[in-house]
């Protein structure tokens, strides 16, 4: 198991066990968060977004100085 399936797994149960409770969106409150997908199309006037929750950030780390770098790859 990866560190990416080992987090998800974790908060996943955490959200189980908050099932219920007077805060169940603790997780999504504190650790969440949107992204929104956009598309441009180079062809024609084509646009289209979407946004998606997200509570970790895939990064790409090789060939990458830090974090702002591999930040700044994403977009």
């Amino acid at each position: 198991m990866d560190v990416d399936e080992f987090f998800n797994m974790l908060m996943d149960r955490i959200e189980t066990q908050l099932k219920g409770s007077k805060d169940p969106d603790l997780i999504k409150k504190h650790f969440g968060g949107n992204t929104t997908i956009e598309i441009i199309s180079k062809v024609c006037n084509h646009h289209s977004e979407r946004e998606e929750p997200f509570l970790a950030v895939n990064l790409q780390v090789k060939n990458m100085k830090n974090i702002e770098q591999s930040l700044q790859s994403m977009i």
